[in-house]
């Protein structure tokens, strides 16, 4: 091995473990992008590939195989075809493409490249028949029944009720602030809500944090009382409570409800979904349904089924929180779990044409892409669907 070939595969490794600094990432892309050869790229694309197919693979092994040899034959036929001077070109939108479903490292950075110009990217501009990822929407209702569409107003103070001062930060964050506490509650309950295809972060009255998900709603008092804090949800959230012995915080879901003083956790009660699930990042929470209470360790998830009953496990907490970092996390995932996922993020809806494919996905898929690159990639996976509007069609 001559030093050329060690140090491609070092920079081919380093960026597979997010290891590798802008300046190498940078030498690694350029390489691609101006390599004389094509033998080294393929050696260490196929590494690289075969390494994510058995560590974080969103197909099976030999769909897997499959997918890059397409891929690659696909390179070949057309450098065949070509001129000299094209062949190479050819060989890179390949390494792109193969690159684009090994892992999110690889991902971000050809969203970089196209940005810049430099021509690695597989992306195209949207096409005409396409859906655009969700983004920062929600509504805020106050308690006299007034609406804030809040991606339609600028930054700063947007309603004042009692002690309570309600903004926007620059960055798009809904913060409420309070001068004082009162003895009792104010009465004054808001509700803030994300449609399909919206998110949206809130800063609490006690300085406690809450991330909404896509068709999520919370409803809280613009002032917590002296005793307690009390919160009601639907749909998806994720939650960074503040400490304070003194006054436990409470939210309630369907007809369950969770303790805490101060820690991290993730609710998802969606109806949908048939069960809701409680997952403990760090700290310590109680959940009680009806006459039953749990307590969970950090890295636990109670589970409460449609019958009403609690069972607890150790779970991937990356997985459960995976929204909240932006990407999607399927692990035996089954197509419709997966396209409930994609309605409420893309607001769109779901048609199967036919009898249900019985596939199951395990990996990872940023959720700031166009949908229709979404769906190539569950074609790659074996499962015929397309767009249609507003709708994704699946054919069996």
């Amino acid at each position: 091995m001559d030093e050329t070939e060690r140090r491609l595969e070092d920079l081919f490794n380093r960026y597979y473990n997010s290891t590798a600094t802008p300046e190498q990432r940078e030498e690694l892309m350029a390489y691609i992008r101006t390599a004389k050869s094509n033998e080294l790229i393929e050696k260490f694309l196929k590494e690289n590939w075969n390494r994510a197919a058995s560590e974080n693979a969103l197909f099976t092994p030999e769909k897997s195989h499959e997918i890059l040899d397409s891929i690659l034959s696909k390179a070949n036929r057309k450098e065949a075809s070509q001129p000299r001077v094209f062949r190479l070109t050819w060989l890179r939108y390949a390494a792109a493409a193969a690159l684009l479903l090994i892992g999110i490292g690889f991902w971000w950075q050809f969203r970089a490249d196209q940005q810049t110009g430099t021509g690695l990217a597989v992306q195209k501009a949207q096409k005409p028949n396409d859906v655009r990822p969700g983004g920062n929407r929600a509504l805020l209702t106050l308690a006299d029944g007034s609406a804030i569409e809040l991606d339609r107003v600028g930054s700063g103070l947007l309603a004042r009720q009692g002690t309570a001062e309600i903004r926007k930060t620059g960055d798009g964050i809904l913060v409420y602030s309070a001068k004082a506490t009162p003895a009792g509650p104010d009465g004054r309950m808001n509700t803030l809500t994300t449609p399909k295809g919206g998110q949206y972060e809130v800063s609490l009255p006690d300085g406690s944090k809450v991330w909404l998900n896509a068709s999520s709603s919370i409803r809280f008092p613009s002032v917590f009382p002296a005793s307690e804090r009390k919160v009601e949800i639907t749909g998806e959230a994720y939650f960074e409570v503040a400490k304070n012995k003194a006054k436990p915080f409470r939210v309630k879901f369907n007809t369950s409800e969770v303790q805490v003083l101060g820690t991290q956790f993730n609710v998802m009660a969606y109806p949908e979904e048939g069960a809701s699930k409680t997952t403990l990042v760090e700290g310590s929470v109680q959940i009680s349904h009806r006459q039953q209470h749990t307590a969970l360790r950090p890295g636990q998830q109670a589970v409460v089924s449609a019958n009403g009953q609690i069972n607890t496990k150790y779970t991937s907490v990356d997985q459960a929180v995976a929204w909240r970092n932006g990407l999607f996390y399927f692990k035996d995932a089954g197509i419709e779990e997966v396209m409930r996922q994609l309605a409420r993020w893309y607001d769109v809806e779901i048609e199967f044409g036919g009898k249900i494919p019985v596939r199951q996905f395990t990996g990872k898929i940023a959720r700031n892409v166009n949908l229709s690159e979404v769906t190539h990639m569950l074609r790659y996976a074996g499962v015929n669907c397309r767009i249609e509007g507003k709708k994704i069609v699946i054919d069996s």
